[in-house]
């Protein structure tokens, strides 16, 4: 009786169960009853008790109760939904995604070589020898266990990931203010190892910046220490950019005896003919630099920079080349866009 007491206290005065019909006998009690809101019934609040009664007391000495089932909830369904009926452009990341997957992972034929299902040993094999020389620190170390790869593969693939861990300089578009469906540390972290299968749903689930220029964000907003620090470190872009840089340079003049460009070239598009995982690269590639643009705007819309033609000044070339400049646009971007400030810094 208390708690049940404690449960109507905690209700608006203005809710009230209403019983509908009573059936009884000496032993046995069957109510049904459902909840009003200022005298409006409530969707889903209809339901029926049942008690078993002492004869001579005519208290309760059992009871139980049977609440309407509500209906699956569909939160996740109606807010995907929402997006997609204000944005319809991200209709194209979604169909991009749909096709990704099945041609690199299921289809035959597309591309070259088996698909992923296959599990064929020489694909996993190529895939631990990759990593192994991750970032090519293996290699230019002359560590015992590095394998020796194709270096144009080495190349592409090091480029690949180089420009899968810049995506970390737009870690503020997830923020305690403005969370996204899917969070997008883990997201990043899943790019290291199927790159555009984590990027394109978190493109087309995304929450838009919809904050007006005039509003503040912080480096404090952004969800995480770690990915604070991460998003506004200032040498990101050029390191990675970097890496990049000596990724090319790798794939182009390293392990010389694969023989000058044209032949090193030539067993590099042979080795393609036939390998899934290096074809899908040179997809993964393709795809980064056509949505890459995708984060810049609204990473200058939370910096203060007025997107207008009047008001975007001097970032105006600096927008240009961070949204369609392939990767080393992407690290000049990161490296010269302006800061977000810190609480602390304004409080002094």
């Amino acid at each position: 009786e208390k708690h049940l007491l404690r449960v109507k206290d905690c209700l608006p005065n203005t809710f009230a169960f209403v019983v509908d019909d009573i059936a009884a006998t000496s032993k046995k009690v069957g109510v049904s009853w459902h909840v009003e809101n200022n005298g409006d019934p409530l969707a889903f609040t209809r339901g029926c008790s049942f008690y078993t009664i002492d004869e001579r007391s005519g208290l309760i000495q059992s009871g139980f109760e049977i609440p309407e089932k509500a209906p699956p909830k569909q939160g996740y369904l109606k807010t995907l939904s929402s997006k997609f009926e204000a944005e319809p452009i991200r209709y194209i990341p979604v169909a991009m995604w749909v096709a990704y997957m099945y041609i690199l992972f299921i289809s035959d034929g597309i591309l070259p070589g088996v698909n992923a299902l296959a599990l064929e040993q020489r694909t996993w094999e190529e895939v631990r020898d990759l990593s192994l020389n991750f970032f090519l620190v293996a290699p230019l170390l002359k560590l015992p266990f590095s394998p020796v790869v194709h270096p144009m593969l080495e190349g592409v693939f090091n480029l690949l990931l180089a420009w899968a861990a810049m995506f970390a300089g737009f870690l503020s578009d997830e923020r305690k203010d403005k969370p996204n469906l899917l969070p997008f540390g883990p997201i990043l972290v899943g790019m290291q190892a199927l790159t555009s299968a984590f990027l394109l749903p978190y493109l087309f689930t995304r929450t838009t910046e919809t904050s007006s220029s005039s509003q503040v964000v912080y480096q404090e907003d952004i969800d995480g220490a770690l990915q604070a620090k991460v998003a506004e470190w200032r040498p990101l872009g050029g390191l990675l950019g970097g890496v990049g840089t000596s990724a090319i340079v790798w794939g182009l003049v390293a392990r010389p005896e694969f023989g000058e460009f044209s032949e090193r070239y030539s067993s590099f598009v042979d080795l393609l003919s036939i390998d899934r995982v290096g074809s899908s690269f040179l997809v993964d590639l393709a795809i980064f630099a056509a949505f890459q643009g995708w984060f810049v705007d609204d990473d200058l819309k939370r910096r203060g920079v007025d997107l207008e033609e009047d008001g975007i000044g001097d970032f105006a070339i600096l927008r240009y080349v961070g949204k369609y400049v392939p990767f080393f646009g992407m690290a000049l971007y990161l490296t010269l866009r302006p800061s977000l400030p810190a609480r602390r810094d304004s409080a002094e």
